[in-house]
């Protein structure tokens, strides 16, 4: 079945608190909901910028805004969802065949990204149009 925006998850990290700062941990399948393969972040983005503007057909992603504010949007092919990052403690699970774009909303943020497959050019659909169609056949 195809995911939709109920497949989105906002996920409130784990935060250890004490006086010399904030632990947030992250290991594979306990908080993050996958097996991590790949960590990657953006930053020195314009504000106001949106980057992504693609889905993957096989990658989930759990994206994290450790400084700044981000407002990410997801689309399933049907209806359209905002998500906002500003805490370092806060995460959102993105599963395969949800479009999603990321907009910077304060000059000097970075976005975490963690995926559950290594880099592969092919699972990316570019294309808002490509991507309507492919979710009316139910093929992402």
């Amino acid at each position: 079945m195809a995911n939709q925006l109920d497949d989105v998850l906002q996920i409130h990290l784990r935060t250890f608190k004490d006086e010399r700062g904030n632990l947030v941990p992250i290991e594979s399948k306990f908080d993050s909901l996958m097996s991590i393969k790949r960590v990657f972040y953006v930053y020195d983005v314009p504000e106001g910028f949106t980057r992504g503007k693609h889905s993957h057909i096989k990658t989930s992603q759990l994206m994290i805004c450790v400084s700044g504010k981000c407002l990410v949007r997801c689309f399933d092919g049907a209806a359209w969802g905002e998500y906002s990052l500003q805490t370092p403690n806060q995460a959102l699970f993105v599963p395969p065949g949800i479009w999603s774009e990321e907009t910077y909303v304060e000059s000097g943020s970075t976005l975490m990204v963690l995926c559950d497959t290594h880099y592969d050019q092919g699972d990316y659909i570019f294309s808002l149009e490509e991507f309507e169609k492919l979710k009316e056949d139910e093929i992402v």
